[in-house]
């Protein structure tokens, strides 16, 4: 009997973690001692390396937008087939639509607002893996409880600040040891964050790979570009790919070369929480910590230009359409306003001019009220004779009960003609 009912207490679990959303992967496994390669099945090209453990249905959208998905994998290999060529701007304009309608909605997106942004607004920025460093800068891949990401994540904090106004908040929690439940830690993380109302939640990570899958140059100096992690197991994977798009869409245009490309691996990265939440690889454990700075306080400026239209230089010229909307709005609601106290002013002074002073005004907006207004309402609900209701669907009555048609010319109770 004992053992009967600890198997129904553990089949019992199972199911209620197999139905659950926390029973969803919150992120995949990483294997942080050999990186995947993926490989491109019809022409042989490498088209990416990561530490993130790929699975047949991963998908990857590379610098040029191509969209490829895995079809099998053997040991660290893969092998990914071109599936379509992504639209990052039509994912970024249904983005934007969405974003503005949410700001609408919260009364924001009003002219003196908009062109405050984003002072006073917030993003949120934790870190999973605590303990992902940059061997260039620390002689090894791991350092605890505080890794290098926290470093990198603190230098993006400060950027946005200086350079937008933009407050981010930076939760310094660790989520030791780096394993497959590090992100079941983090969410406790995330969900504290999001009581502070962020518009953005940022999990900043570095990848493994070799040092030339991330490498490039800043002003002609060390770099490590970024790649943006999708959850395709999360419930809310079209909004926050919309962002993510509208992000390297951006980006491409005015950092071009430092957007890796976009991976979905099978997990959610906690990414149901919000429809706003990225994860970002800062580079990989060969490049340093200064080459992921260089990269991310140039690449993070597309956080506030997507949010708000805003970019040190000034407003997008999204965010000026948006404002010029918005005032547009603002200028007709203020023209039919106008028209209606105009409207308002000039009944009164005709009122004045023809009862000659305001006892008369007075007098005639009482007749209006107690006379016209009443015999108007009168007519309209007039009790039919005979005591009768109607109910939906029935004709009027005929005969001797009903209500006698009215000849032209007749007057109401009132004796005023109609």
């Amino acid at each position: 009997m004992a053992r009967r009912i600890l198997f129904a207490t553990v089949l019992a679990a199972i199911c209620t973690l197999l139905i659950s959303p926390h029973g969803w992967a919150q992120g995949c496994e990483e294997d942080t001692d050999h990186w995947y390669t993926i490989i491109d099945e019809d022409t042989g090209r490498v088209i990416l390396h990561t530490c993130h453990v790929v699975v047949a249905g991963d998908e990857f959208v590379d610098p040029e937008n191509r969209r490829y998905r895995v079809v099998r994998v053997e040991g660290h290999t893969a092998w990914a087939r071109q599936v379509e060529r992504v639209d990052p701007e039509a994912a970024a304009a249904a983005f934007h639509a969405a974003w503005q309608r949410e700001l609408a909605m919260a009364g924001v997106a009003t002219p003196r607002r908009l062109a405050e942004a984003p002072a006073g607004r917030l993003v949120a920025i934790y870190h999973t893996h605590s303990d992902e460093s940059y061997i260039p800068t620390s002689g090894t891949p791991s350092v605890a409880p505080h890794g290098d990401v926290y470093n990198v994540g603190a230098v993006v904090k400060e950027r946005l600040r200086r350079s937008v106004g933009l407050r981010a908040v930076q939760s310094w929690a660790s989520h030791l040891p780096h394993d497959g439940a590090a992100y079941e830690r983090s969410r406790r993380t995330a969900v504290t964050l999001l009581r502070t109302n962020p518009d953005a939640l940022f999990d900043l990570h570095r990848d493994a790979a070799p040092l030339e899958a991330y490498a490039t140059t800043v002003a002609g100096k060390p770099g490590a570009k970024v790649m943006i992690v999708l959850g395709r197991q999360n419930p809310n994977l079209k909004a926050n790919e919309q962002f993510a798009f509208a992000i390297k869409s951006f980006a491409d245009k005015s950092f071009p070369g430092f957007v890796r490309g976009i991976f979905y691996g099978d997990a959610t990265f906690n990414q149901d929480l919000s429809p706003r939440a990225l994860l970002f690889e800062m580079g990989s454990q060969e490049n340093s910590q200064e080459a992921a700075e260089r990269v991310m306080v140039n690449f993070i400026m597309s956080i506030p230009a997507v949010l708000y239209g805003v970019t040190p230089q000034g407003p997008t010229a999204g965010g000026e359409a948006a404002r010029r909307a918005a005032r547009e709005q603002g200028t007709a609601m203020s023209v039919i306003a106008w028209i209606g106290i105009i409207a308002l002013l000039g009944g009164a002074a005709f009122l004045l001019l023809n009862e000659r002073s305001l006892d008369g005004v007075r007098a005639r907006l009482r007749r209006l009220a107690s006379v016209e207004f009443a015999s108007i309402l009168g007519a309209r609900r007039r009790p039919r004779s005979g005591g009768g209701v109607r109910t939906g669907g029935e004709s009027e009555p005929e005969g001797p009960a009903a209500e006698p048609a009215r000849r032209p010319g007749d007057g109401d109770e009132t004796g005023d003609s109609q």
